[in-house]
């Protein structure tokens, strides 16, 4: 029996953990994320999930599924409509997360319509017109298909769009500032970013450009761990002030020397995240790089 006990207990420490950890990731989504305000968002957001000649057909899709009356196909429907109304009111803001029960709703949907069209061949005509034309807006909408100094009108209606817009400038700047580090200081440095944007950034497009892995601490980033523990100078990637306002001072408060290296920009002019960023160099840690990582990590 003690023995059953002592093997279970690191799997139920472990839970326990990562269940917190979750729990805390949800408040501070909600908290940035949720409220009555998004709701409306929320819902208008369902309806691109798909383009929106496709509503129709995942509309039918929840009907097909429902009309069946097979208990595992309703149940599908109980999960969509479960995790509508959580997720309107807790994350309502980030309207791609119930985008995988779609899949199966366009599938049923489209065995509803397979005997719609049958039964009268011409309304297939409209059916291909109306679906060409709302997937053409929504590739200019979500896809990277127009040049950057034409994405600035689609940031607005989905930041995806100009999300990755200025990468290949992000790295080169961080690469400028951490050569710019004398070869001593520099082994003993790590890249830090504030935001897995930064960090997607850099660890994708900055391999070829020589840079090490950069530690992130935003969700699940921060279980990656700090890099080096014992590093003494921190290279900071930080967004825009919309996103990370007042940066410089929360770096502060770990290192007694911070210096802003480089300003964040793109060549499509877009105020996305990085937009107006900083590169930060800091130095002197007012205690070591792995006992401050615990206190970086954020949830948003």
């Amino acid at each position: 029996m003690m023995i059953a006990v002592l093997l279970v207990l690191p799997d139920l420490w472990w839970q326990a953990r990562h269940g917190w950890a979750m729990f805390a990731m949800t408040r501070a989504l909600n908290g940035e994320h949720g409220g009555a305000g998004n709701i409306l968002t929320w819902i208008v957001g369902q309806l691109g999930m798909s383009c929106l000649a496709m509503t129709v057909l995942w509309m039918a899709g929840l009907r097909f599924l429902w009309r069946s009356g097979r208990p595992l196909w309703r149940c599908l429907v109980t999960a969509y409509a479960v995790l509508f109304v959580l997720f309107a009111v807790t994350t309502g803001a980030q309207v791609y997360y119930l985008g995988g029960l779609y899949v199966c709703l366009l599938a049923a949907g489209a065995v509803g319509l397979d005997g719609w069209l049958h039964s009268r061949p011409e309304r297939l005509r409209g059916l291909m017109i109306g679906t060409a034309v709302s997937a053409a807006l929504s590739a200019v909408i979500v896809l990277p298909v127009l040049p950057p100094s034409d994405v600035a009108w689609t940031y607005g209606a989905s930041p995806i769009s100009g999300e990755t817009l200025g990468w290949p400038q992000l790295v080169e700047t961080v690469r400028q500032v951490w050569t710019g580090l004398p070869p001593g200081q520099r082994a003993n440095a790590v890249i830090f970013a504030a935001d897995y944007s930064e960090a997607g950034a850099i660890n994708e497009l900055g391999r070829s450009a020589g840079l090490p892995t950069a530690a992130g601490a935003q969700n699940t980033d921060w279980w990656w761990g700090p890099g080096n523990p014992h590093a003494t100078t921190v290279v900071a990637v930080a967004p825009g002030p919309d996103y990370a306002p007042g940066y410089a001072a929360h770096l502060r408060r770990y290192f007694r020397h911070v210096r802003v290296a480089a300003t964040l920009s793109n060549p499509g002019g877009v105020h996305n995240i990085e937009w107006g960023g900083h590169v930060y160099v800091c130095t002197g840690p007012r205690r070591p790089w792995g006992a401050i990582w615990p206190e970086l990590r954020n949830y948003a």
